[in-house]
């Protein structure tokens, strides 16, 4: 039952996602308003983030196989590259659009459907709250969409009611958000296929677990799987080695998402 219950508010939040993008596409194509049809350019980008997010989490549960012996949780970085790809191709038709653009009319309807659109959004956004955990993510990234809503309403009210170049003035602000999307998920990305070393505070915890064990820690190496879980080495000095000692050490750090390979050091 609980499954069904999450799979219809998924079916929901989908419903309501579309449904606002294409309330956009018709503000911008019907009623002229350059800033909808960008802003519905980024809804669309949006839910095939959603699409992209659900499937990559169900992978991300598959436990090891023989082909993934740290398990599958880095498939949850293909939801960037597809991120980058999409706007990317978003960026592009925007651009190609506002280039040729000439003066043109907005009419006051796109203004109407600049706000339908974003109380369709609300919708979605309150359904994410209380749906799985992946679907909740996206709710919070979908609030950027109701900020962007909210930059279509003024410039297309403005386009409307006094001169098209305020409504022109949305769109390029809106393209030029795409861009700085793109910039921070490649940003994300880049510090992935980098291979980053985990945040000093790790570093720290590491050595805390250890030394409350009785432990003396000569070295260690840690990567990043994925931001909360990391794999590596570590050498001890001699000390208190009892088996239970470290079998206790290993324990303590896999409950903090840390999965290390124990050598001691000879005296």
């Amino acid at each position: 039952m609980a499954r069904v219950n999450s799979l219809n508010k998924v079916i929901a939040i989908f419903i309501a996602g579309t449904t606002g993008s294409m309330l956009k596409i018709l503000g911008g194509i019907l009623y002229g308003s350059n800033t909808l049809f960008v802003d519905a350019l980024t809804s669309i980008a949006n839910m095939i983030a959603l699409l992209v997010v659900i499937w990559s989490r169900r992978v991300t549960t598959i436990p090891p196989d023989l082909d993934h012996h740290f398990g599958h949780e880095r498939f949850e970085y293909i939801d960037i590259l597809v991120m980058i790809v999409t706007y990317g191709f978003v960026a592009g038709i925007s651009i190609t659009r506002l280039y040729y653009v000439r003066e043109y009319s907005v009419e006051l309807d796109a203004f109407y459907l600049a706000v339908a659109a974003i109380l369709v959004y609300s919708i979605a956004i309150f359904l994410s709250r209380s749906a799985p955990p992946s679907i909740r993510a996206y709710g919070a990234f979908t609030i950027s969409e109701v900020l962007e809503g909210v930059v279509s309403i003024i410039a297309s009210l403005g386009g409307a009611l006094y001169s098209y170049l305020i409504d022109y003035g949305g769109a390029v602000l809106l393209t030029s958000y795409i861009f700085y999307e793109i910039y921070e998920e490649g940003r994300n990305l880049a510090s992935f296929m980098a291979d980053e070393a985990p945040p000093l505070s790790i570093y720290e915890k590491v050595v805390g677990i250890a030394e409350s064990e009785g432990f003396l820690v000569k070295s260690i190496r840690l990567r990043t799987i994925v931001p909360g879980k990391y794999h590596g080495d570590i050498v001890l000095s001699p000390g208190s080695t009892r088996y239970e000692n470290l079998k206790n050490l290993k324990k303590k750090l896999s409950e903090n998402g840390v999965d290390v390979c124990i050598e001691v050091s000879s005296p």
